[in-house]
């Protein structure tokens, strides 16, 4: 791979406003509505609006995977407010909560209540936050802690003192075993660049319970359609082999950025991960960006909440992902690691109309892909002579 990939060329990047009057809701002339619509059937200018939106008013890390190529749209009459859906039959499932300007929020939820009546859906909103959770319950939605998400503010951010130590150690020695980390810049190499990514991407997941992430709670990976996703990859500096690769998410206007995909080799330098993650949150600060997010951690807090409204199926479930399914999801381990970067904690919630069931529970594990489990992988875990599968390393992903 030429080092031309490590030439970043700065795209000028519309700017778009985060506040706006909040009118009635009425058809925009010229527009068509009828529900649910999937991202091929738009035209291009409603692609272009649409992804401009998911870019400017996105909040959570899974709030730009409204752009992806095989999304299922739900946004209201008058296109000022977005959903990204995932249908199984009498269930809507929107992760990455409301896309649309905070002003036109309250009356989203309305509106998002009057359809679920109207359609006779159950709705579940994902990654909502506090504020949110507050419009959601007002409006007649069960309100359930659903995890924690790990944020890093940059402004003060620094590697020094022992509370570091470990990610300066594992940069370190990523540094002394040759390994550079490059921006994929242009649309063209990331083009060039896919196979491998692929093939890093496919390699991680190889000797794990579930060979493609679960939907709902990770971001989709394609890397023929990154859009303004940035892509950063480790490469060794002498063998030109791409170790690993990060893909960063942008949320609110850019100010913001979720390190939502990221991927190793099996055989990668030890500690490849974390040399990512430190080399491009000091890219990210220099450009003065304000806040990294480290994505959610499913299940984290939950028994916490202990509101009258929360649901304690959900909770109970949610509690069990996290503290006792480990070896399938690695919720815990993921939070292991996350927490070596010293992140601050936000609680983020599911919000669920009319009402939680065992039904709605059993659509989310079938819509995330719980139930597709590699058997042979999980009985390698839990089968190992004379022993348990030991504790995931925290440089797993």
């Amino acid at each position: 791979m030429s080092d031309s990939i490590g030439q970043v060329a700065k795209a000028a990047v519309p700017a778009f406003p985060l506040s706006a009057p909040s009118p009635a809701v009425e058809v925009r002339p010229g527009t068509s509505y009828s529900g649910l619509v999937p991202l091929s059937s738009l035209t291009a200018e409603e692609r272009r609006r649409l992804e401009e939106f998911a870019y400017a008013f996105g909040h959570a890390p899974e709030s730009y995977d409204l752009t992806g190529t095989a999304a299922t749209i739900l946004r209201t009459p008058d296109e000022d407010v977005y959903f990204n859906v995932y249908a199984d039959r009498a269930f809507w499932h929107i992760p990455g909560s409301i896309i649309s300007d905070v002003s036109h929020k309250p009356r989203a939820v309305l509106w998002l209540k009057q359809e679920a009546m109207r359609q006779r859906r159950t709705i579940a909103v994902y990654s909502v936050t506090s504020e949110e959770a507050s419009l959601f319950r007002e409006a007649g939605f069960a309100v359930n802690k659903f995890g924690e998400e790990p944020v890093l503010d940059l402004v003060d951010l620094n590697w020094q003192g022992k509370v570091f130590e470990w990610v300066r150690r594992q940069t370190n020695f990523c540094h002394r075993q040759g390994l550079e980390v490059i921006e994929v810049a242009s649309q063209e190499q990331q083009r060039a660049i896919a196979g491998d990514l692929n093939e890093v991407f496919f390699d991680d997941l190889k000797d794990r319970v579930y060979s493609e992430p679960l939907r709902l709670l990770e971001g989709r990976f394609e890397p023929h359609a990154l859009g303004r996703r940035r892509l950063f990859i480790a490469r060794q500096h002498d063998r030109g082999r791409t170790e690993g690769f990060l893909v960063a998410s942008p949320t609110e206007n850019g100010t913001s950025w979720a390190f939502e995909t990221y991927r190793k080799r099996r055989d990668a330098v030890r500690g490849t991960i974390p040399f990512l993650f430190r080399d491009v949150i000091d890219r990210l600060r220099a450009e003065n960006v304000k806040r990294i997010s480290l994505c959610l951690v499913p299940g984290k807090g939950v028994q916490q909440d202990l509101s009258s409204e929360a649901d304690a199926r959900v909770r109970w479930m949610l509690g069990l992902w996290y503290g006792r399914l480990n070896v399938l999801f690695s919720a815990a381990g993921q939070d292991y690691f996350k927490s070596r970067f010293r992140p601050r904690y936000q609680d983020r919630y599911l919000c669920v109309y009319p009402r939680n069931s065992w039904r709605s529970i059993l659509s989310f594990v079938r819509t995330s892909g719980a139930l597709r489990m590699n058997v042979r992988n999980l009985l390698k875990k839990l089968v190992i002579p004379g022993k348990t599968a030991p504790p995931q390393s925290p440089d797993a992903t």
